[in-house]
Order: C-alpha cells, then structure tokens, then sequence
C-alpha cells in the first residue's frame, strides 16, 4: 500500500503524456472541421466557376437574342458542361440531369432611375439582353455519404444593344448669307456678320463628335470616366465656336469664319442651351466607351445653326428681309418651339429612338405693286400677310442589322415630315411664341385705302400623316448621304396653292361701318388675285430659305445615319 502511493504521486504529477490524451480526445473534432473546410472551399470554387460559365452564356446569348438559347447552350458544352438539359419558364428542378439551363430574352435599360434589379424586363418588345441561369450539384468530398449535395444556383445577365447615331434636319444645301446673318443675330442676340464665303467653308468642314465633347470637358476640367457634367453645361454660340476651334481638326478658310463668329458673340448673353439638348446619348450612363461605339462626324455649319435654333425657343425674331427677296417689303416674325417628348437634333440610341425637327411659326408680311390698270387703286401696295404653321417632322430608329457581318449592317429608319400650314390671315405676332394655344387668324386685309377696303382669306396645307421607311447601308454613312422623304399628297408650290384657292371681297368704309362694295373697275378682283398669284415663286423660295437654315424643309424630312454599331455583349448584372 504504502509502494503504490509513491508511484500514484508521481503518476499524477508526470506531465509527458498529457499532449498524446489531448490529440487523441480531439483529434475527431479536427478531423471533422478540415472535412467540412474542404468540403466548404471546393464548393466556393465551384460556384465561381459555375458564375463563369453562367456569365459566358450569357454573353453569348446576349450577342443574337432569336438564337439565344442555342448559343448558351454551345457555350456551356464548349467549356466541358456537355450532358444540359434546358429549363423552360421557370424550370430549373427536376430529375434526369445533375446541370439544368435556363435562357430568358429581354430587354435591359440602363436609365438611372430603375432600380438596378428592375433594368432587365422580360416582357421588353425589344430584345437586347439575356439573363442565364445555371444550376448544378456541388461536390462534398467528406460529407457526402451524410448530407446530400447542394444545388448551385448562379445568374448573369448581359447586353449587346446596337446603336446607330442619326439625325433630322436640312442640308442647307443653298445657302444665303444675308438671310442667315440675320437669323443668328436674332436668335443669339448678337450682331452677326459672316461672308457667304465664311459660311460655305463651314458648310465644307466637319467635326468628330467625341473631339468636340472631349474639347469641351478638358475646358469644364472634366473627368474622362463620365460627361454627364459636359452634357448639362450651359452653353452659347460663341462657346460652341471656340470649343469646335479647341479641337484641331477645323484648319483654313472654316478656322477664319469660326474666329470671327467667336469674336462677334462674345458680348452675347447667355443662351440657355445645353449640350443635352442638340445630343441625345440616351438614358443610361454616359461614358467614353458608350460615344466611341459609333463615330460621328458633325458638319460645323449644322451644328452651329441647330444650337442656335434650340437656344431661340420661345423666342420672337424679328427679320426685315425685303431687300433680300426681290420683293417691295418682306417683315418676318417668327418663333421656335421645343418639340414634345424632348429629343435631340442627333442621337446615339438604340431602336425606338427618336429624332424630331422644332415646331416654327412665321408671320410674314409681303408687300407688292398694284397692277397699273387699277386705276382705282392707284399708289396703293398690295399687302400679303401670311401666316405658316410648321409640326415637328420625327424620324425613328427601327433597326438595325449586320447580317453576314460588320461591313454588310444596315440601318432602317421609318420618318415623315411636319404638317405644314399656310394661311392667308391676320394674326398677332405677340403671341407667337406660346405654342401651348392656337392662334386666333382673322381675314387678311390686302388693300387698306381711306374708303376702300379688299380683304382676303385662304389656306394651304401639306401632310403626311404615315412613316415611310428607308435603308441606310454602310455606303450611306461615311460621309453620311442624306435621304428624303416627302410628303405624299402635294406636289405643286406651296404658296401657289394657297393662293389658288384665294377669295376676295372688297367694302367701302365709312366710318365704324362696312359696306359691300358691289362696283368697281371691271374684272379689278380678277386681275387683284392674278397679280397676288404671280408672286408666289419669290414667297416660296423666301419660306424655303428661312425654314432649311433652321433645319425644316417645305414637306421634307431630310434624314442621315453617321454611324451604327451592331453591340459588344457585356456583362450588366
């Protein structure tokens, strides 16, 4: 008894032994966390790869939306993930494969005010994304024979949006110095006075459209990443001009003509005009990469007349054109409207974009020589006033194609042009500007003597209230070649038809009272209204060259595609 005490002393007081108990009571508990360590990395890994291969499908669905599926699939199979059975709907369970495959078409918005989980819409008419879903069995290299293998269930969306870049306006393709000195004057506040030579250099240069915007954020001292800050710069004539010289690519004859018109606006107000509202880039986020899908090469004339035009909405320009008509007295008013739906002059956008002209309205008032055997009117001037009421003309995006690749896209564009009204009539040139009302016309009074009044009235219109399509091909866009389409149902002058249909009525005036005349000098109406129809030709071509300077042509919408871009596919969620 007292031998085995010290030998139970010393036992209970040895400390050799102690790590060899601990190993072997804990030694299980390791085991099992490194199994489940093991088991938890390898199903990290796979889901990365599995998001991988999700991610890529994707993309290559997202490339053709009407094969998307086929396209998914071949690249799964690509990248080792040969037995797939496609889902439909909803479907992504159920027996007979361990990796099921599910494709959904739609279309992905990138406008910043959707959420980010609401930008890809399944039910969008158009197609320009795809969102694959990928499920599989994970792999448990330990638990396995205690816990059923996880599904992995990954998701990736991409898009590839084509974008063309188009425009409406005139092609100015005759120019009037005289004309347009006095519309840029008016509609910038500035005295404007450029050589017609000045103006057909700048008719001759173009601009890139990213030069231009990379010109004008270098002077904002922008970032490069985003131009959201350029696009909402506010902008003048002058400042236009400078950043379109910044940009060196304007050389010669066209460089003289922008420093003149730089200096000439300098002591102009403040124009409220950004660059938002000549160019639409869409709703998404702007950035290099977005503007370098297409390029755009903008003609400097163009653009300068266009920025003027949008920065005069609203406002009430007063030309006196009579000298530069050949007729006796040519007094314009006339007021530029901002079309509905705001859309710019050019857009880069996808299909559904759209394009519009501004609504016009112009107060003319004309005035020519009796006929000398109007004996009774002797001395007295005939006096035209004219009132046209010219719609937004709108051109839309509908397609765009690359069948057979790169080289062979296509671009089709359906467009029409604006109603345009001309009327015979008294209107009051304060109110020109409010677009949101009609105008009040009353009959126009074309000879005013102290006894003897002549009035008349008439109305001319030209409409075409369908789309018509057109084609561009790649051959059309550089340089881009203009395409016109016209209204169907018109097809003589516009002011000839308005005075064909003239009616005349004549009263003498004695005092407050009107009283029909019932005689005059034989036949004095008839040769009235053949002298009013003879001036018909010099009205037109004076409305044809105020209306093409500001981008509206007479019964035209003038189209042009610079640029498309059938889309690189890129991962947006």
């Amino acid at each position: 008894m007292y031998r085995l005490r010290p030998l139970l002393s010393k036992f209970l007081k040895a400390r050799s032994g102690h790590f060899a108990i601990m190993t072997a009571l804990t030694a299980p508990a390791a085991i099992v966390l490194a199994a489940i360590a093991v088991d938890s990395g390898s199903l990290y890994v796979e889901k990365r790869q599995a998001q991988a291969l999700a991610d890529l499908a994707a993309i290559a669905a997202a490339l053709n939306p009407t094969l998307a599926t086929a396209n998914a699939q071949r690249t799964m199979s690509d990248n080792g993930v040969a037995a797939l059975v496609v889902g439909r709907n909803s479907e992504l369970s159920g027996p007979g494969a361990r990796d099921r495959l599910l494709v959904t078409t739609g279309h992905y918005s990138a406008r910043k005010e959707i959420d980010s989980a609401a930008r890809f819409d399944p039910a969008g008419a158009t197609k320009n994304a795809a969102r694959v879903t990928y499920r599989t069995l994970g792999t448990r290299y330990f638990a396995g024979a205690l816990i059923p293998p996880p599904e992995i269930v990954v998701t990736g969306v991409a898009s590839a949006t084509p974008v063309a870049a188009f425009s409406i306006g005139s092609r100015l393709a005759r120019l009037d110095g005289g004309i347009i000195n006095s519309l840029l004057s008016g509609l910038t506040g500035s005295q404007i006075s450029l050589s017609l030579m000045d103006y057909e250099a700048l008719l001759d240069t173009n601009v890139k459209l990213l030069s231009f915007i990379d010109a004008l954020a270098l002077d904002l001292d922008v970032g490069a990443g985003s131009y959201d800050e350029v696009l909402g710069a506010n902008l003048t004539i002058g400042k236009i001009a400078k950043t379109m010289r910044s940009t060196g690519e304007i050389q010669g004859p066209a460089l003289t003509a922008l420093n003149s018109l730089v200096n000439q606006t300098t002591n102009g107000s403040v124009l409220p005009i950004k660059l938002s509202d000549l160019v639409d880039f869409g709703n998404g986020e702007l950035t290099a990469a977005s503007i370098r899908q297409v390029g755009v090469d903008m003609n400097a004339l163009e653009f300068l007349m266009m920025s003027a035009a949008i920065a005069g909405r609203g406002k009430q320009v007063a030309l006196d054109l009579g000298a530069q008509t050949g007729l006796l007295s040519a007094v314009v008013s006339l007021a530029i409207g901002e079309p509905p739906q705001h859309s710019g002059w050019l857009t880069v956008g996808e299909a559904g974009s759209l394009v519009r002209t501004a609504q016009t309205r112009l107060a003319i008032t004309v005035e020519i020589g009796t006929p000398r055997d109007l004996l009774s009117l002797l001395g007295a001037r005939i006096r035209l006033p004219l009132y046209l009421e010219a719609a937004y003309g709108e051109a839309r995006l509908k397609s765009i194609t690359c069948d057979g690749g790169f080289n062979n896209r296509k671009v089709e564009i359906e467009a029409r042009p604006g109603i345009v009204n001309l009327y015979l009539a008294e209107v009051d040139r304060s109110k020109l500007g409010g677009f949101a009302n009609p105008m009040a016309r009353s009959p126009a009074r074309l000879i005013d003597l102290p006894l003897v009044s002549i009035t008349g009235q008439a109305q001319a219109e030209m409409s075409n209230t369908k789309f018509t399509s057109m084609t561009f091909t790649k051959a059309d866009m550089k340089p881009p070649v203009a395409r016109t389409v016209n209204t169907r149902d018109y097809l003589s002058s516009l002011t000839g038809s308005l005075f064909s249909s003239l009616s005349l009525s004549a009263r003498l005036e004695l005092g407050l009272l009107g009283i029909p005349l019932l005689t005059l000098p034989p036949n004095t109406l008839g040769k009235l209204t053949g002298a009013i129809q003879n001036v018909a030709t010099p009205i037109d071509d004076l409305l044809y060259r105020l209306l093409s300077v500001l981008g509206v042509s007479l019964g035209e919408a003038e189209i042009k595609v610079y640029d498309a871009n059938c889309g690189r596919a890129f991962l947006v969620q």
